[in-house]
């Protein structure tokens, strides 16, 4: 073989040998985009729920009126929950509609999400009472969730006309509602109390058990607050 045969062939066999031993690129997986089903607010355990795929817990950050909101770790990636906080509470305090927007590795989304009751932190302690006629039953639904109760519930409305006062809890996605009312009539000695229209109508022969379901209620509004509305009832 001739001297310039056989440096072409040297060149050609370095050139496939480097070839052979060059890194190959590697192509970066795309990241999937989020996607919302839904936004469900468990006001019993105190989350603020999104459903949906992709989400994320890892890199997902999120806020709801301009306030954070923290990634609980029980979180997935088709469920993400924000427990409540005294920052929301403290924005999210009557029902309306509020923007979420919620950010991870593979974007960010908003959407209005609609809020039937304000954002409390904590479901209250049961108020006090035990000389109003219609304590038992008050104590049992405000210690009872919905659908069977008003639990960690904020009241949609209450009203004190001094001889008139209720208070009376709207729970709008299961259509359910419940009044608390009581009574008095000081010129003939007579009132009543009631939950409407779950309990039994309990008539009153004392001021002193009038006061007792006046200060139950009041204290429900003291406590729990209310969403400002003109009663139904």
């Amino acid at each position: 073989m001739s001297m310039k045969w056989t440096i072409f062939a040297l060149t050609v066999l370095t050139v496939f040998s480097v070839s052979s031993f060059a890194a190959k690129p590697v192509r970066e997986p795309a990241t999937t985009a989020p996607e919302v089903f839904s936004v469900k607010v468990d006001y019993v355990n105190g989350f603020i729920i999104v459903d949906g795929t992709n989400l994320d817990p890892a890199s997902a950050s999120a806020t709801i009126a301009g306030v954070n909101l923290t990634v609980d770790g029980s979180s997935t990636d088709t469920a993400l929950l924000f427990p409540f906080s005294v920052d929301v509470s403290a924005v999210v305090d009557e029902l309306g509609t509020y923007v979420l927007i919620v950010t991870t590795d593979g974007g960010s989304f908003s959407v209005s999400t609609f809020i039937p009751f304000a954002l409390v932190t904590a479901p209250p302690p049961p108020p006090p009472g035990p000389d109003c006629p219609c304590s038992t039953e008050w104590d049992e639904k405000s210690t009872t969730a919905s659908p069977n109760g008003f639990a960690g519930l904020t009241p949609y409305c209450g009203e004190d006309y001094g001889d008139f006062i209720t208070v009376q809890f709207y729970d709008i996605p299961e259509s359910n509602y419940w009044v608390l009312w009581t009574s008095w009539n000081a010129a003939e000695s007579t009132g009543f109390c009631e939950l409407y229209i779950d309990g039994p109508y309990r008539p009153l022969t004392t001021q002193a058990q009038f006061d007792a379901c006046a200060g139950y209620l009041n204290n429900i509004i003291t406590v729990w607050g209310n969403q400002n509305n003109t009663c139904f009832y």
